[in-house]
């Protein structure tokens, strides 16, 4: 990625905290740490661009779960992996409920913390570039609305502000054109976009319209452009 994604860990224990930032630095992610959640919450006061948060469940003072609920509440789609005891499943269960998007039991297998790291962060980056996606619409609408200009040639040309390998899309394309590869790849973000809000709401296309932040008929118009049958997606509606 052109962007190194930056990740903290909360652990009491030092030796826990060196070694994960040690691995995840290899990764090519930017590290930070704290001792306990009160040194986390100035961390994040600090550090707005924080993606993702690996905190122990069993620390001095405030516990795991209630830095969790809080950071939740407080920090508006931050990831969060908890780290639990061994056996410790309802304390897992738990922090699932509140929010955590992943929970390893310690002793952890670090490949398997890389693997959740990684994982939980394409997750994060994919609903940035849908925020981004649903925020343009609103705005292209907005701007075509007060020109009164053409708001279907807008959306053609809207471009999401997410990043991208170049060098990997020339080659699969066989192309050096910029311009060209920018259409092609804003053509399948938001394609692959569409169908996850359908995925999301079985197919209801005046749910997934009222998500994406568009009225019904031009999502109808976006579906029939990409050639998407919203009846293919009936009954697949994601659970809570």
């Amino acid at each position: 990625m052109n962007t190194k994604n930056v990740v903290m860990i909360v652990d009491d224990e030092e030796a826990i905290r060196k070694l994960l930032k040690a691995r995840f630095e290899r990764e090519g992610l930017i590290v930070l740490t704290a001792g306990d959640a009160g040194e986390a919450g100035a961390v994040l006061a600090q550090n707005r661009n924080i993606s993702l948060i690996v905190s122990d469940v069993k620390m001095p003072g405030k516990d795991g779960i209630t830095f969790t609920k809080e950071v939740k509440e407080q920090h508006k789609g931050m990831k969060v992996i908890v780290m639990t005891g061994h056996g410790e499943k309802s304390t897992a269960i738990q922090a699932l409920r509140i929010g955590a998007s992943d929970y390893l039991e310690k002793p952890f297998d670090m490949e398997e913390m890389v693997h959740a790291v990684n994982r939980t962060l394409k997750e994060r980056s994919l609903e940035k570039a849908n925020e981004t996606y649903a925020q343009n619409v609103v705005n292209i609408s907005a701007g075509s609305e007060s020109s009164g200009g053409n708001r279907q040639e807008a959306e053609m040309t809207f471009v999401p502000q997410t990043s991208i390998d170049v060098d990997e899309w020339s080659d699969k394309e066989n192309t050096s054109s910029y311009t060209v590869l920018k259409k092609k790849w804003s053509e399948a973000f938001e394609k692959e976009y569409l169908t996850q809000v359908l995925v999301k709401h079985g197919g209801n296309v005046t749910a997934a319209a009222k998500e994406a932040s568009v009225d019904r008929s031009n999502f109808l118009r976006l579906l029939r452009r990409h050639q998407i049958d919203a009846s293919v997606y009936r009954n697949t509606k994601k659970a809570a």
